[in-house]
């Protein structure tokens, strides 16, 4: 009985999850507004602001944290002090030099953004 409970609720977060993801597309129009927060622009939604800047401190902490279990050649090398609102302008300069790929999943292409501009040398 615990264990189909516990099934049952893993599939609630699961899709909750995959509901709550959002795209390239929506992650771009996020992180833009994220960017021009940070230039002290007059901005229309802070709650697109939080969602950038969350899931870009989300994907740099798991890429940071998984550079220890993948291969030399697979990991990113982020430099020292790097805000999240750095993280932002990368995310959206990548998001609008890829226009064909903003139908993926916004963290995935956030990883991709980060692996682009911090591959390390060597």
């Amino acid at each position: 009985m615990k264990a189909w409970i516990g099934a049952v609720a893993l599939v609630g977060v699961l899709g909750c999850s995959q509901a709550m993801a959002g795209d390239g597309n929506q992650l771009l129009r996020a992180c833009k507004e994220a960017v021009r927060d940070a230039d002290g622009e007059r901005v229309n939604s802070g709650v697109d602001i939080g969602y950038c800047l969350g899931l870009v401190n989300g994907v740099m902490s798991t890429m940071v944290t998984m550079n220890e279990y993948l291969l030399p050649k697979e990991k990113t090398c982020f430099p020292a002090g790097l805000m999240n609102q750095q993280g932002a302008r990368i995310v959206a300069k990548y998001l609008q030099e890829h226009p064909a790929s903003l139908h993926r999943d916004g963290a995935f292409l956030a990883m991709a953004a980060f692996q682009n501009a911090y591959s390390c040398k060597g």
